[in-house]
């Protein structure tokens, strides 16, 4: 299978059923697009196949505008037919990703003019020229993401005290060595603003990083209330308003547009049930249904449009086992608890496929709490809980991501060691194992991760 063949391979595929083959050839298409948009066979593309290929994460482009300029030209080789295609298949172009000078690109476009749909499109792009962002979550394109790493704590090189981090990491790349061996090539991305943060949350809106609450340092009053925004394409800094509360060992998702913070310890003593949510169109926190109970330690995600909140513990220290939806207007509905254990704090929780994966953390034990390696996903549709491999070394309040189908466990700490942990692990659902891939570039904990999309000069 080639650039020239892989088309025909999906036609040949699609006409007799073969569902594997056409997966095959679908993965080469997205994974060599822009080789694939530039060849003739392009050219005679059905529509529902190109717009299937636009709308998969895993398309594989220099940049959104290379996607922009595909289509265009798709449309222009038969434009009589296929110009009443136009709006459906600019629907699918993350516009949102894109720097000013490729939107004024967009905006200069003359086929746009020719269909009510290209007129919409237009009206978009110049809303984001203008700074108005007002629209759902727009993830950039898997192969074009980095893992990156941001803040947390770590002992300092003389084993004095513990130091919290400025840095922002993002690995370049993962090498394998000489048998297990492997390394990661970690470079640094960029400084925080002071104060430096631990125990905080960090959200990806529109390839856009939120980095949210925290602490600074070590005392009750050092935990913060304020909130960043950093565009990696301008290399931008950005100070928010405060939230309410200030929050450590709290939760964080985005989800339709907006920035949701859940719970959290607020001074070394109290948990919160306080909800917040940040609007990036009017730059403004406000308060959402409470969850039913106060929590700090636990984990939340988005799975099909619903959030879902895990674990935790209370204000007196009791772990609990549950699992909610909470809606940000009539609040937390339950759901079956985890079963592994008898609570989960200090975990993460990841969507993998159409299910919610939990690991890491603690769990209560007779003479207190213990590390927690078992693992487990959640099933909405049948609302149940099955085992999953287990990690092979200790995560408590550590970062996590999940990237290209894949997902990552960075750092934290040991509670029956009191241990740093440098390791990275990675679970393939291809071979349905954690692996080691190497260490951060310190041992912190109480960090966080994310994917996001960095300019190719940073990658360079």
């Amino acid at each position: 299978m080639d650039e020239t063949s892989c088309l025909d391979i999906l036609a040949l595929a699609e006409a007799y059923s073969l569902e594997d083959l056409g997966r095959r050839a679908e993965d080469y298409a997205l994974a060599h697009f822009q080789r694939v948009a530039e060849g003739e066979k392009f050219k005679n593309l059905p529509c529902v196949h190109l717009q299937r290929l636009l709308e998969r994460d895993a398309l594989n482009a220099d940049s959104e505008l290379a996607v922009f300029r595909a289509v265009v030209n798709w449309v222009e080789d038969d434009e009589d037919r296929r110009l009443s295609h136009l709006s459906r298949l600019m629907q699918s172009i993350r516009f949102a990703l894109m720097r000013p000078e490729e939107l004024q690109e967009v905006q200069d476009c003359k086929l746009l003019l020719r269909s009510s749909g290209g007129k919409t499109t237009l009206e978009t792009v110049k809303n984001l020229l203008h700074g108005d962002r007002r629209t759902s979550d727009c993830k950039p394109r898997t192969p074009n993401q980095v893992l990156v790493l941001v803040g947390g704590d770590c002992v300092n090189e003389n084993f004095e005290r513990r130091e919290p981090n400025l840095c922002l990491w993002f690995a370049q790349c993962f090498m394998r060595g000489e048998g297990l061996i492997r390394t990661i090539e970690w470079r640094p991305l960029a400084h925080l603003p002071e104060p430096p943060r631990f125990r905080h949350c960090v959200c990806v809106l529109n390839n856009t990083l939120y980095i949210i609450g925290g602490r600074k340092y070590y005392g009750a009053l050092d935990i913060l209330k304020t909130a960043l925004r950093f565009d990696p394409a301008q290399g931008r800094w950005e100070r928010l308003p405060d939230m309410s509360r200030p929050r450590d060992y709290f939760a964080a998702v985005c989800h339709r547009g907006k920035v949701f913070v859940l719970g959290g310890n607020c001074d070394d003593m109290n948990c919160l049930d306080s909800v917040e949510c940040y609007t990036p169109e009017d730059n403004t926190w406000r308060l959402c249904h409470p969850l039913d109970n106060a929590l700090c330690g636990h984990a939340a995600a988005v799975l099909n449009g619903e959030m879902f909140v895990s674990g935790g513990c209370d204000s007196r220290l009791r772990c609990c086992p549950c699992l909610w939806i909470y809606d940000p207007v009539h609040g937390c509905s339950e759901r079956s608890p985890m079963a592994a254990g008898a609570g989960r704090a200090g975990h993460v929780m990841l969507v993998s496929g159409q299910r919610l994966v939990v690991a890491g953390g603690l769990q209560p034990v007779w003479a207190g709490f213990g590390d927690q390696l078992q693992c487990e996903s959640y099933d909405p549709v049948h609302d149940s809980w099955t085992s999953f491999p287990m990690l092979p070394r200790p995560h408590l309040s550590p970062a996590a991501a999940a990237l290209d189908g894949q997902l990552y466990v960075l750092g934290g700490s040991s509670a029956n060691s009191a241990r740093d942990t440098p390791w990275v692990h990675r679970y393939d659902p291809q071979t349905k194992c954690w692996d080691k891939l190497g260490a951060m570039p310190r041992p912190y904990a109480d960090l966080a991760a994310c994917a996001l999309q960095l300019p190719d000069s940073l990658k360079s």
